[in-house]
């Protein structure tokens, strides 16, 4: 994750591939260079109508690919990890919102995707209500959270 940061995340950006957020260290902005405590990066993607989960009703989408945003990354400075502070939590809660603002704002997007690299990674996207798809990354599976399920979360009132 680190080798992303430095060499690809601003190219990336650059290009329109993807976008990149990071959660700095407020005290440490005073004096730069700021100490990234996490981030998360958003890109485009689509899925095939029959990798969605069995809890969504598959009739109700096309059968060419449906569009998604993917978190294509999400990071935890090891020395946050597993702490009080819930940097993970934070990034995906913000990573969710914007997200539902992009597919508000496009009107295309059905949902979020991700690939989980680790179990623990696995299990702490299912933990905030993750499904998983009929579709392999490595040994585990790629995980859906539908954009209704995030607009309840974000929607205005």
């Amino acid at each position: 994750m680190n080798d992303f940061l430095r060499r690809e995340a601003r190219n990336q950006m650059e290009k329109n591939i993807n976008r990149t957020w990071v959660l700095v260290d407020e005290e440490a902005r005073k004096e730069p260079p700021a100490h990234i405590l996490g981030f998360f990066t958003l890109t485009n993607a689509t899925v095939v109508r029959d990798e969605l989960p069995i809890q969504q009703a598959r009739s109700q989408y096309p059968a060419y690919p449906i569009p998604v945003i993917k978190l294509a990354w999400l990071g935890v400075d090891k020395t946050h990890q597993g702490t009080e502070y819930r940097v993970g939590e934070t990034l995906l809660l913000e990573a969710l919102e914007q997200a539902y603002r992009i597919v508000q704002y496009s009107g295309m997007g059905v949902a979020v995707v991700t690939d989980p690299l680790t179990p623990e990674s696995d299990r702490f996207f299912r933990r905030y209500g993750f499904l998983e798809m009929a579709r392999a990354f490595g040994d585990l599976q790629t995980l859906f959270m539908p954009m209704k399920t995030i607009g309840q979360v974000f929607a205005p009132i």
